[in-house]
């Protein structure tokens, strides 16, 4: 059975262009970055951030991912940020690196509208020598005898805006919007524009206690729109808990502490409700991240920040 899961895993992402092509991050609310550019810079702080996920544990050739970013404020208004993005499903892989600039324009006392941009490659590769003749069900489809299809190097751009306050934020970005070939003899895979819509609100009950709803909506070329929808709490302003809800695969369970020293981990499980849960023991998300506050002239970390710990 896990042999027939690998054939059906090489298809799917064979022919990924035509499905969503970005990865799922369950714990994407601490890092809007993976698919907002115009979040460069908002947490007014060298911030830096890394992501690993195991996908579908237990089935052969399950997607594994590592995302890592920094981004920090460079000057008034400015900001400029990076991240590296390593996404490996069965014998695919893809390598994206991207550089974002955002322009941060105040709007009111505490509030910020934020217009960014992003640029980068990702880089595609193959290697079907890693498949067996009991994972090829037609050793005559041209997808697989398609030796060309190994490696492509694909550039892209995309735009963002942010708009964020101390308890609430509301966002929309396009991080890809050219569109082509992955392949250059079948045609068969295809970079697809992406188009997310998201926002959150934070409500203080105490200080002790604050809840966190969030939503982000995905939009791809020949695929459903996807709904994430989280609710979180924040526990003694340090331990975050929540779960969520994702239209296309199931729930999730995610949890996070933040250090006063800025240092933050975290940890997501996600409940696999499709088929694939009579195969697969669920999804794990391991994050790490660091923000490394500016100092005022007299030495002082300013903790007078405008963009909030919520967000």
């Amino acid at each position: 059975m896990k042999k027939i899961l690998t054939a059906i895993l090489v298809c799917c992402c064979t022919f990924a262009s035509f499905a969503q092509q970005d990865v799922q991050y369950t714990q994407y609310m601490y890092n809007p970055l993976l698919y907002n550019p115009a979040y460069t810079g908002s947490r007014e702080a060298l911030s830096c951030l890394g992501l690993y996920r195991y996908q579908w544990a237990g089935i052969d050739g399950a997607p594994r991912d590592i995302f890592l970013s920094a981004h920090s404020p460079i000057a008034s208004h400015m900001a400029v940020g990076l991240y590296l993005e390593n996404d490996k499903i069965g014998i695919h892989n893809r390598f994206n690196v991207y550089g974002s600039y955002a322009y941060h324009i105040p709007i009111q006392e505490n509030a910020k509208l934020s217009l960014g941009l992003q640029a980068g490659i990702s880089a595609y590769s193959s290697d079907w020598s890693l498949l067996s003749s009991d994972d090829i069900v037609d050793t005559n489809d041209p997808a697989i005898n398609a030796t060309t299809i190994q490696k492509k190097i694909a550039p892209n751009f995309g735009l963002g805006a942010y708009y964020y306050a101390k308890n609430f934020f509301v966002g929309a970005a396009a991080p890809r919007l050219l569109k082509g070939n992955i392949d250059n003899l079948q045609q068969l895979s295809k970079q697809e524009r992406h188009y997310f819509v998201s926002g959150g609100y934070a409500h203080t009950f105490s200080d002790k206690f604050t809840l966190r709803p969030t939503v982000l909506l995905k939009a791809a070329t020949h695929s459903p729109v996807e709904v994430d929808l989280n609710l979180t709490a924040l526990l003694f302003n340090s331990f975050w808990i929540g779960a969520g809800y994702h239209t296309q695969d199931g729930m999730n369970l995610h949890t996070a502490y933040e250090f006063k020293n800025g240092l933050r981990i975290g940890y997501a499980y996600d409940i696999t409700l499709s088929r694939l849960a009579d195969y697969s023991n669920g999804s794990h998300e391991i994050m790490i991240g660091f923000d490394l506050r500016r100092k005022d002239n007299d030495g002082k970390t300013n903790e007078n920040v405008l963009s909030p710990r919520f967000f």
